[in-house]
């Protein structure tokens, strides 16, 4: 019996259909910025794929209706696209916020960071809360509640898809106030992050880093403070103050850590468990109880129990990256 040769018009009904969406794309039919919802159909070449395997190669027809219906299902998710949040992250916008303190005598501010280099650090005016310029791709949603007790969320969300305009210019731009005690938590993205909170009246901090590079000054303090930071596969560089009453939890990922510690800075450090990286220590800090070749243990300044401000390191897991303080 005679085999017939394998014949599907499918793929070129595909290629058809990719020409026609091509050029309404070239003719502003379809804006460039709606093409990023294309990010979020790639499952349907796999299903696509496999429905001309079953029917393709059995019916002419059937490749035809499948070719015809994935081009139909492409050009629709590109027209309606921004409507289904699809399409939202082409465009990069700019938005301007600012919040005044009115009678607000505390805040609790949550900051999620995206992919945009962020600097952050104490505004001037003793009137406002925070201000900020953000630059970002898809959606961004900030919110403000409360009255004596403010509490303020802001992070970009959406379907990001395929930035097709990406500007290497953009980056967010926050100011807060060093006039309020905040409770602050910031959740980091993948761009760097340069956060000047050395001027801030913080009462809680939680930093988790993310992926991108931070370096970052902490404030003193007339009040103790806790501050909880993970770290993530970007370096890290914080600086701490001389004079402050802060207990730090501390928790590496796979990025280096380094701490600068002022001369005469009253410390206890706490190493649970080293990681994999290295511990480098300065001869300031004075071993207490040191184990695991000197990598795990407690060490202590000279009269840290005597000290009026003492700031406090605990090290749950440093991870892979080395750990260093200066």
């Amino acid at each position: 019996m005679e085999h017939r040769p394998y014949r599907s018009f499918f793929w070129p009904v595909v290629l058809i259909g990719i020409g026609v969406v091509w050029l309404l794309g070239t003719l502003g039919v379809i804006p460039n910025a709606n093409f990023a919802s294309l990010a979020s159909l790639w499952p349907l070449i796999l299903v696509v794929i496999g429905l001309d395997i079953l029917i393709g190669r059995r019916s002419a027809v059937g490749g035809v209706l499948v070719g015809l219906i994935a081009v139909a299902l492409v050009v629709f998710f590109l027209v309606a696209g921004p409507s289904l949040g699809l399409a939202t992250s082409g465009t990069l916008k700019t938005e301007m916020l600012s919040s005044e303190i009115g009678t607000a005598t505390v805040a609790d501010i949550t900051l999620n960071f995206s992919s945009q280099p962020v600097t952050m650090d104490a505004l001037t005016d003793k009137t406002s809360l925070l201000k900020g310029e953000i630059d970002y791709y898809g959606r961004l949603d900030y919110s403000e509640t409360g009255d004596t007790n403010r509490r303020i969320r802001l992070e970009r969300s959406g379907n990001t898809g395929i930035a097709f305009d990406w500007d290497p210019n953009a980056r967010w731009d926050i100011g807060l106030t060093p006039n309020l005690p905040i409770d602050l938590t910031i959740d980091g993205g993948s761009g760097s992050s340069d956060l000047d909170l050395s001027q801030l009246r913080l009462i809680e901090f939680k930093l988790d880093q993310g992926s991108g590079s931070l370096e970052m000054q902490l404030p003193a303090s007339t009040q103790p403070y806790r501050a909880a930071i993970t770290g993530g596969s970007g370096s890290m560089n914080i600086a701490f103050p001389s004079d402050g009453d802060i207990t730090v939890r501390l928790d590496g990922g796979s990025g280096s850590i380094h701490l600068d510690i002022p001369t005469g800075t009253a410390v206890s450090l706490e190493v649970r468990s080293a990681g994999s990286g290295s511990v480098n220590l300065p001869d300031w800090l004075l071993a207490d109880k040191v184990y695991r070749a000197g990598k795990e243990g407690t060490w202590k300044t000279a009269g840290f129990d005597q000290a009026t401000h003492k700031l406090t390191i605990i090290c749950d897991d440093l991870g892979s990256g080395s750990f260093n303080i200066e």
